[in-house]
């Protein structure tokens, strides 16, 4: 029987011009957008953002845009978060960050400075520190990571986890994290800081939710007692792949530490 350790994490559309401006739909505290030039402005629920622009939040703060297709942006405390115009490309240069693509909007990418994620109807979540990690997380659906400048990509479908070294070399294997307890924690799914995800979003996550349930019950996972902190979520509780342990403490670049 082949056993896989669970880990418990805690922790863009149709045509181009879907992709153009976006609404605030949310904005808790300090959320900054700079437009165009450098002149910058604080984010209010209601403005209408213009592409090219780069949203900042400040400590303790969080923000939404959605575009015209539906799909949903959503950024955690410190992050920083860049539009460009008019395409499906988007760049995290730090911080957190959720999307939520709808299954008939077309594909885009989510960039840092050393990966890339491809993305077809799907919700993700991407952390990224520089010089510290990368984490990203598929809830439903999948995306395809890449280090910027490689041939080669890592896919990475519902319910698993890829957590590395931005300067890393190779992709390590995606782990899986317990989504019911991701979505019971992260400040980016709930936690009362947004509204529900989309209805059909939400129907795939709970799909995925149902069968880990069912592998718990067959014994194909088995609860890992490791906590990883991290930006985007209140903490991460992972579930990794048992041939992975030791690799999983020399690639994650975060903190980690046994759960007493």
């Amino acid at each position: 029987m082949k056993i896989i350790i669970l880990l418990t994490a805690l922790l863009l559309p149709a045509a181009a011009d879907s992709f153009r401006s976006a609404n605030v739909t949310a904005a808790l505290k300090e959320v900054i957008v700079y437009e165009n030039t450098n002149a910058s402005h604080p984010a209010s629920v209601g403005d209408k953002v213009a592409l090219p622009a780069s949203v900042q939040t400040g400590r303790q703060s969080r923000a939404e845009l959605t575009f015209n297709d539906n799909t949903i942006t959503r950024l955690g405390q410190n992050s920083v978060f860049s539009f460009h115009e008019g395409g499906r490309n988007v760049e995290l240069k730090q911080g957190s960050v959720l999307l939520q693509v709808p299954k008939n909007a077309g594909g885009a990418t989510i960039r840092t400075a050393t990966v890339t994620a491809a993305i077809t109807g799907t919700t993700v979540i991407f952390e990224y520190n520089p010089g510290e990690w990368i984490k990203l997380i598929t809830l439903e659906g999948t995306l395809k990571l890449s280090i910027n400048g490689g041939k080669n990509s890592v896919s990475l479908p519902a319910g698993k986890m890829i957590i590395m070294h931005p300067n890393a070399k190779v992709i390590p294997e995606p782990l899986t994290i317990d989504i019911a307890k991701l979505l019971a924690t992260s400040f980016l799914v709930g936690r009362g800081n947004f509204g529900p995800l989309p209805p059909k979003a939400t129907e795939l996550i709970q799909l995925t939710i149902q069968d880990q349930l069912v592998a718990k019950r067959k014994g194909d996972l088995l609860p890992a007692r490791y906590l990883i902190t991290g930006v985007g979520t209140s903490a991460i509780v992972g579930i990794v792949n048992s041939s992975q342990h030791n690799r999983f403490h020399l690639d994650c670049g975060c903190a980690s530490r046994r759960n007493k």
